[in-house]
């Protein structure tokens, strides 16, 4: 057996840290970008039978069941043929109905929703807002259907956007170094991408190739992330130079104290707020670790922490069909 030369095992390390555009839009998009809006519900004091017809009528496997637009349970197809099989069919629902049913909240990620599916092997769940009213039912297909049509868009975009990159690219080949510097707060989700966002952007214009526009971005949004959960603030500095992108996170404190659990896949100290916006799953440091080409960090109990990442440029070569995101 042949052993791998030292390329082919750069080559693999470069596989590793590939991202595609695909999987850094589940880290963009929410829930409420790929739901079914005002889904079918039924009323505690429908039957089973009316439910059933329903399920015919408009082709779901399963009902909320709500009142004034608060959920109070789920009927499903496996509820209802349990219900024809006993007879009991013309029972009212809210008898039978599973109450107080696993839910997904319309600002989570889509990586948070597609783990939530990997957890519980539901084929739906009911998505309420940030008023506890259901908002929309999603599948495992609705965010296939997301991905899709966002990466569409994507394309569009690129085709749009191609003469102006060729044009961009003619006319600065000598690309200026850039600096972004942006506060972070604590605890503000909200905020949470715009940083990386506006790099990608950058990059594009430049007409960087699009592997590492994606990874720098999945680094600048973990280190962002990190910051709004896990210190007292901080802030996030990027530059942008001809041949790398350098990202710096810097934070106030309280430090990691076990940095070697935390760049473990799946370990967490994220608090339940965290959680519940859908951040927080434990994959930050090893995602930033894996998508950079030279990653470290300096933390100090009751000091901070200092994330330190490189990514390599190259400029992304323009060939017939070729597409920029």
């Amino acid at each position: 057996m042949n052993n791998p030369t030292v390329k082919d095992k750069a080559s693999n390390a470069a596989d590793k840290r590939r991202v595609t555009l695909a999987q850094l839009l589940v880290y963009e998009l929410r829930v409420r970008d790929a739901m079914h809006k005002d889904p079918v519900t039924a009323q505690p004091s429908d039957s089973l039978r009316a439910i059933q017809h329903l399920m015919k009528k408009h082709r779901i496997s399963g009902v909320p069941i709500t009142e004034n637009g608060r959920l109070l349970g789920v009927i499903s197809i496996e509820d209802i043929i349990n219900a024809l099989d006993k007879g009991y069919i013309n029972d009212p629902c809210d008898k039978w109905m599973t109450r107080d049913p696993v839910t997904l909240r319309d600002h989570y990620t889509l990586v948070r929703a597609v783990a939530e599916f990997d957890r519980h092997g539901f084929g739906r769940f009911p998505v309420l807002d940030a008023c506890e009213q259901l908002t929309g039912i999603i599948t495992r297909g609705d965010i296939s259907n997301a991905l899709v049509h966002h990466l569409e868009a994507r394309a569009e975009q690129a085709v749009a956007h191609e003469a102006v990159l060729v044009a961009e690219r003619q006319a600065d080949e000598k690309a200026h170094r850039v600096v972004l510097r942006t506060p972070i707060k604590s605890g503000d989700f909200e905020s949470a991408g715009k940083v990386s966002q506006r790099m990608r952007e950058t990059l594009r214009q430049r007409g960087i190739d699009p592997e590492a526009r994606r990874r720098a971005a999945i680094v600048a949004y973990e280190a962002e992330t990190n910051i709004i959960i896990h210190s007292i603030g901080g802030e996030l500095r990027v530059v942008i130079e001809p041949e790398r992108v350098v990202i710096d996170a810097m934070d106030q404190g309280p430090g990691i104290e076990r940095l070697d659990l935390a760049m473990q896949e799946g370990w967490s100290t994220a608090g339940p707020l965290a959680r519940q916006l859908g951040f927080g799953a434990g994959m930050g440091l090893p995602n930033m670790k894996k998508s950079a080409d030279h990653f470290e960090v300096r933390t100090e109990l009751g000091i901070g922490t200092h994330l330190h990442a490189e990514i390599v440029l190259k400029k992304a070569e323009l060939n017939p069909g070729t597409t920029a995101s």
